[in-house]
């Protein structure tokens, strides 16, 4: 490849493409942080098992009982540990937020690879790149705080597409790194090399479905139970009666027609809407490619939690890498039938930049309506609510006055609203569970404050504690030695 030629300026255009996406996803997401619109029961959670491990207590986190537990309790994501590294440099929960958006990023690149080798051509691959940053779940994950389970995307990305290019020992650490990002990824993971296998038509990619269905199953049936001494609060949300991994297997068996009414019920067809219209319903032109993400699917249209029904959370993960891969090799098949449709009976007269212009013109199209579900449904249209109240300026720096107050290393508890910005200690507690905290942090006007009221009263007239601060409803008490 000479220089300067074609494909090196797509190269350069992608790069570039990645750069803006983690420069504004990681302003945003940063400035969300810094407005206090992010919360101790996700961000504050994970810096907190960062730095635990960072100071050698590894994987440690303050359960929702008061007790310190393993994050291994509630989610088998030890991914986690290796931001230990970056951690001990630049201890800040900003760095875990770029730097996940960073990450996010480089999904464009399987994207680019994957679209010049199905298209032929590294503008219409650049093209899919940039479908890919503008695919509104992308940019939702990248937003919704941080999360392990959203690296899952490049990293299932990159191995589907190193398998695609039959270089299987790079696809594994990959794979390996996806696995360990949430407990359900292994199951995409398994579907994955059954599509492999069937693609190949070789049977070694199975091995790939049984050492990620052994995962599965070592960390939903063993590794939560013995950290939390009951099963997952994963099976909870499936099991609709007494929870276990043979409970919800046994559901799935005995009433097969329940996926199928949940796929094409209401429901599901909204959700797949939702899912696949941002890249214009190319996907389903590789339907068993989109097929991989069947489990997340289910996974999340099963649950009884409606955040799982939405395009604007982290619950994508499993899916957004299988929708992107499917756009792409869809576009390939849609090319490949609109250029023997438009042959004519002397092919010897074809130009040969037509099919070329063809790609890129149908990756054009991509780009654009992906575009318009960005502004329209992504989240610069607003479309996700309950991202946090906004605070003024003077607000904010009344909040930093409060925390402050409260020593780097005091047991703390504070409401779920400023416990982000206080989860960097062995233990801190989200109000009103007090559990010997040595401060207590509250914004009585913040989004969790109405609800409190009555706690807060009660905190008020307990004398274990003395209130030390108290400007525009930001309040800190001290217990009293």
């Amino acid at each position: 490849m000479r220089i300067g030629g074609p494909a090196t300026r797509w190269t350069v255009t992608v790069v570039v493409l990645m750069l803006v996406f983690a420069v504004v996803s990681g302003f945003l997401v940063v400035g969300r942080h810094h407005d206090y619109r992010t919360y101790r029961n996700d961000l504050g959670n994970m810096v907190q098992v960062v730095d635990n491990t960072a100071h050698g207590r590894v994987l440690e986190m303050t359960g929702a009982d008061g007790r310190q537990i393993s994050r291994l309790a509630a989610h088998v994501d030890p991914i986690l540990a290796l931001f230990a590294i970056p951690w001990l440099l630049w201890p800040d929960p900003a760095m875990l937020l770029i730097l996940q958006s960073v990450l996010l990023a480089l999904t464009a690149w399987p994207a680019y690879r994957l679209g010049q080798r199905a298209l032929g051509d590294p503008a219409a691959g650049a093209a899919c790149a940039a479908a890919a940053l503008l695919y509104p779940p992308l940019q939702f994950a990248a937003l919704d705080e941080f999360h392990p389970v959203t690296l899952a995307i490049p990293l299932l990305l990159f191995a589907f597409v190193a398998l695609e290019e039959d270089r299987r020992w790079l696809a594994v650490p990959f794979l390996v790194l996806a696995a360990l990002c949430k407990e359900e990824i292994p199951l995409v993971i398994g579907l994955l090399g059954i599509y492999f296998a069937i693609r190949r038509r070789q049977r070694w990619p199975l091995l790939i479905t049984v050492a990620a269905g052994a995962y599965f199953l070592l960390a939903v049936g063993l590794i939560v139970p013995h950290f939390n001494d009951a099963p997952s609060e994963f099976l909870d949300r499936y099991s609709g009666g007494e929870p276990g991994l043979r409970s919800l297997a046994w559901g799935l068996v005995s009433h097969p027609w329940r996926l199928v009414t949940t796929l094409l019920g209401q429901d599901g067809l909204r959700y797949l809407v939702k899912l696949l219209w941002p890249f214009g319903f190319a996907s389903l032109l590789s339907p068993l490619t989109f097929l991989i993400s069947l489990p997340e699917l289910l996974i999340n249209l099963l649950s009884s939690k409606p955040q799982q029904q939405s395009i604007a959370y982290h619950y994508v993960a499993g899916e957004v890498p299988f929708v992107i891969a499917a756009m792409i090799l869809g576009l390939r098949r849609l090319a490949g039938v609109a250029g023997r449709r438009a042959k004519p009976d002397r092919p010897e007269r074809v130009a040969p930049a037509r099919p070329e212009r063809l790609r890129r013109l149908l990756a054009g199209l991509v780009v654009l309506v992906a575009l318009v579900a960005t502004f329209t449904v992504g989240p610069l249209s607003g479309a996700r609510t309950g991202w946090g109240l906004e605070r003024s300026a003077a607000h904010r720096s009344v909040i930093a006055e409060a925390l402050a107050q409260v020593p780097p290393d005091a047991p703390v508890s504070a409401d779920n609203a400023l416990g982000a910005h206080l989860s960097d200690r062995v233990r801190v507690y989200t109000f009103p569970m007090l559990h010997g905290a040595d401060f207590v942090v509250l914004d009585s006007q913040g989004r969790y404050g109405p609800w409190r009221a009555r706690e807060l009263e009660r905190l008020r007239e307990d004398p274990r504690y003395r209130l030390v601060f108290e400007k525009e409803g930001v309040l800190v008490f001290e217990r009293v030695k």
